[in-house]
C-alpha cells in the first residue's frame, strides 16, 4: 500500500489529493475579472505550509487557460523586470504582435530592443512601450511571485509597477509570502506598493472535506476519520503529511508510532523554520501558553510584559497563523501539535 501514495509532503507542489480553498480562489479571481477592480494586488500569506504555492499555482493555471491573459511567473533572485519583459516577448500567443517593424526587439541583458524608434534608455521604458501595445490589445498581463522577498529585485519592480499602474496599463500582481517578510517590505520608504494591496491570509482547511478524503483513501468510518482529522487541525501540511504516514505504514489508525513520526515530521519540515523566525517576546507568549487556558490575564502574569506590548505581539501572532484569538480574552494554539513542539522547546532552553 506504500506505492503511489495520494498524499504529497512536497512543499509547492500540487498534491493528487488536494483540497481546493475555493472561497480564496474566488475572492482573487472575482477581483481580478471585473471590469473595475477594485486593486490589481493580492498578496496571499499564512503560516508555512498552509498552502500558499498551490493557491497561487491554481490561479495562475486558472488564467493560462484565458486568451486575453498573460501569465508571468517571476523569481525573487532575479531581476523581475527582464523577467517579465523577455518571457511577454516569448509567449507564443503574443509573440507575433512584437515581430512587426515597430517592435523589432534586441535589448541589452533582455534579448531585444526596439528597432525604427527611440532608443529604449532603460528596461522599465521597454516595458511600458510592451504594456501600453497590449492594453490596445486589451491583454491582461498577470505576474506572479512565489516567496516574496526584501530584496533589491523586489523594491526595484516595486517602484516600476507603481508607475505602471499610473498609466492605466492591464498589469496584475499577485504573491505568496511569509507575514513578516511582507511587514518587513510594507514599512520600507516608498512602497506603498504593498501597504495598498489586499492580503489573503489562509487558514484552515475544511475539517469535513479532510475527513471525508481520509474516509475514501482508507476506506474507513467517518468517526475513524475524524479522529485522524482531528490530529491535523485543518494545517494543509498536516493534512499531507499524516496521511502519507500512515498510507506508507499500512494503518488506518493513529499509534503512538505514528505520533513519533508525525512530530518529528512537524519539527524538522516546519516548526523549527517558524521558531527560528520569531522574536523573544513572541516565544515568551507562546511558553506562557503551555498548561494554561492562555488567558490574556495569565499570560500577562507568567511573562511579566504589559498589556499593550501583549496585544503587540499577539497580533503579530495571530498574523503569522500561529495564535488564534477569536475567543475573548483568550489566546489558542492554530498549528496541530503546537503546544507538545513548544514544550519542548520550553524543556530544551530551560531544562538544566
Amino acid at each position: 500500500m506504500s506505492l503511489n501514495s495520494p498524499f504529497n509532503v512536497s512543499f509547492g507542489e500540487k498534491p493528487n489529493n488536494l483540497i481546493e480553498r475555493n472561497d480564496e480562489f474566488n475572492q482573487i479571481t472575482s477581483v481580478f475579472d471585473s471590469e473595475n477592480p477594485e486593486t490589481k494586488i493580492m498578496i496571499i500569506t499564512g503560516a508555512r505550509g498552509v498552502g500558499k504555492t498551490v493557491l497561487l499555482s491554481s490561479i495562475k493555471k486558472n488564467y493560462d487557460n484565458q486568451k486575453n491573459w498573460l501569465c508571468v511567473d517571476t523569481n525573487p533572485n532575479i531581476d523581475i523586470l527582464e523577467q517579465v519583459a523577455s518571457k511577454i516577448y516569448e509567449f507564443g500567443k503574443v509573440k507575433k504582435l512584437f515581430l512587426k517593424a515597430e517592435f523589432n526587439f534586441s535589448f541589452k541583458g533582455v534579448g531585444f530592443s526596439i528597432v525604427g524608434d527611440e532608443p529604449v534608455s532603460s528596461i522599465q521604458v521597454l516595458l511600458e512601450k510592451m504594456f501600453s501595445y497590449l492594453k490596445r490589445k486589451n491583454i491582461k498581463v498577470l505576474v506572479t511571485l512565489d516567496d516574496i522577498a526584501s530584496n533589491q529585485y523586489v523594491r526595484t519592480f516595486a517602484h516600476a509597477y507603481q508607475s505602471f499602474i499610473r498609466e492605466g496599463y492591464l498589469l496584475y500582481f499577485l504573491a505568496t509570502g511569509l507575514y513578516e517578510n511582507i511587514e518587513k517590505l510594507s514599512n520600507e520608504k516608498n512602497l506603498t506598493f504593498l501597504t495598498r494591496s489586499t492580503k489573503i491570509y489562509l487558514g484552515k482547511l475544511n475539517m469535513k472535506a479532510i475527513t471525508y478524503s481520509y474516509m475514501d483513501v482508507f476506506n474507513i468510518e467517518e468517526d475513524d476519520a475524524l479522529r485522524i482529522a482531528k490530529q491535523t487541525n485543518g494545517y494543509a501540511y498536516g493534512f499531507q503529511l499524516l496521511g502519507s504516514i500512515l498510507y506508507k505504514s499500512d494503518k488506518k489508525k493513529i499509534d503512538s508510532d505514528v505520533l513519533k513520526k508525525y512530530d518529528l515530521y512537524l519539527d524538522d519540515n516546519s516548526y523549527s523554520l517558524i521558531w527560528n523566525s520569531l522574536s523573544k517576546n513572541e516565544k515568551i507568549i507562546l511558553f506562557s501558553m503551555i498548561n494554561t487556558n492562555s488567558s490574556i490575564k495569565e499570560i500577562i502574569e507568567k511573562t511579566g510584559l504589559t498589556n499593550s506590548a501583549i496585544q503587540v505581539y499577539k497580533k503579530q501572532l495571530v498574523r503569522k497563523g500561529l495564535v488564534d484569538d477569536s475567543t475573548r480574552g483568550k489566546l489558542t494554539f492554530v498549528l496541530p501539535r503546537f503546544n507538545e513542539f513548544v514544550t519542548f522547546q520550553y524543556k530544551l532552553e530551560n531544562l538544566e
